[in-house]
């Protein structure tokens, strides 16, 4: 059972989302750099520009996600959580942005393979709630999933290619990252479709291009609505939660989540309101390797 047919389930009594709803989970692919990698941490006087500032906070909320059962006990698969709203994403973003624009490039072959390790807890997975931890191991250069023969998927190949297109202007960043991952949904306003395409290049940055990913923080930090919140991942570790204000249905609410160092994503979470925790996950290693089977 995949993740948004367990949500549809869930809440079987609400309308059908749309195509573009359903590709917001979909396109939630996750992962951190590796141990080694360096990251610098937010700027001091962002930390306390944001907690002294009432009106772009709003009051901490310590939140437990823990899902008990009709006897009492925690199930299999849930955790304790908490969630710190931070305000506007806006400044993260930029911060975000000049740390990743500062990291070494890439240098991505074709014959490689993206390997990734990922753990998922599903609430509503009766029989696997989790957690759950898998392996995969995507081709770099694949022609099958090139040129809009796959759709809005992209391989790597052609993913790394879009990032080192860009252009400095975030205007013309956000009108590229549209057609990048086209309008499926006619009830889809700009501003969720430009949020859908830039959390969608952020999650699917196996191979970075820096500067390039830069741009698409940068982008995204001129979206209106898109918030910032503390909280913890399917693997018990801290993250920045990004998600578009009023931008998912029913006060349900998709996060993507960054690591609070290097500020690449490194998970996703799945809310029903603000404080049940569905679906979260959390990428735990990410690399290139040369053949597939191998690991970093």
């Amino acid at each position: 059972m995949d993740e948004m047919t367990a949500v549809r389930e869930l809440r079987a009594d609400a309308p059908a989302p749309s195509r573009s709803r359903l590709a917001e989970g979909r396109d939630r692919l996750l992962w951190e750099t590796r141990r080694g990698a360096r990251g610098r941490r937010l700027r001091a006087d962002w930390r306390l520009a944001t907690i002294g500032a009432a009106a772009a906070i709003t009051a901490a909320a310590v939140i437990g996600t823990q899902v008990v059962g009709d006897d009492g006990r925690t199930q299999p698969g849930s955790q304790p959580g908490y969630t710190l709203e931070l305000g506007s994403a806006k400044d993260l973003l930029n911060d975000a942005a000049d740390i990743i624009a500062a990291r070494p490039p890439a240098g991505p072959r074709d014959g490689q393979w993206v390997y990734l390790k990922s753990v998922e807890t599903n609430t509503t997975d009766d029989e696997q709630p989790g957690p759950r931890t898998s392996e995969d191991w995507i081709k770099y250069a694949d022609p099958s999933m090139e040129n809009g023969k796959a759709g809005d998927d992209h391989s790597p190949r052609e993913q790394y290619a879009f990032l080192k297109s860009l252009p400095d202007d975030p205007k013309r960043v956000r009108a590229k990252a549209r057609a990048f991952f086209f309008a499926t949904d006619p009830e889809e306003t700009r501003t969720q479709h430009e949020y859908r395409a830039l959390t969608a290049i952020i999650s699917r940055a196996y191979v970075i291009d820096p500067e390039g990913l830069a741009k698409v923080y940068r982008a995204m930090a001129t979206i209106p609505g898109v918030q910032a919140a503390e909280v913890q991942d399917a693997a018990g570790r801290n993250a920045i939660a990004l998600y578009l204000k009023g931008g998912s249905m029913g006060g349900s609410r998709d996060e993507t989540l960054l690591d609070p160092t290097t500020y690449l994503a490194s998970g996703y979470r799945f809310l029903e309101g603000e404080d049940q925790v569905v679906i979260s996950g959390a990428r735990l290693a990410m690399g290139l390797v040369d053949e597939k089977g191998k690991r970093p």
